[in-house]
């Protein structure tokens, strides 16, 4: 498996989350949050594919569009706690 794919993803997610929590207002950061999770979803797609690998492409994916997940759940926590 190729890890350096799959964390390459999670940090792109991470860095959307965190211009997200800091660049939007209270009341829509929920739904840029969303917008940042079907922008995971491209990215991971994207990553994935331009590796040109038949052997483990549903389970890269889907481990990057899981960690994306959590990495926003946590996101989502931290800006309910912060904004609360």
């Amino acid at each position: 498996m190729r890890w350096t794919t799959i964390v390459s993803v999670w940090v792109v997610t991470l860095i959307a989350s965190v211009l997200v929590g800091v660049f939007a207002v209270e009341k829509v950061s929920l739904g840029w949050l969303g917008i940042t999770m079907a922008g995971s979803i491209l990215v991971a797609m994207c990553v994935q594919l331009a590796t040109q690998e038949k052997q483990g492409f549903v389970i890269r994916f889907g481990t990057s569009v899981a960690g994306s997940f959590v990495i926003l759940v946590l996101a989502t926590g931290v800006l309910f706690l912060v904004h609360a």
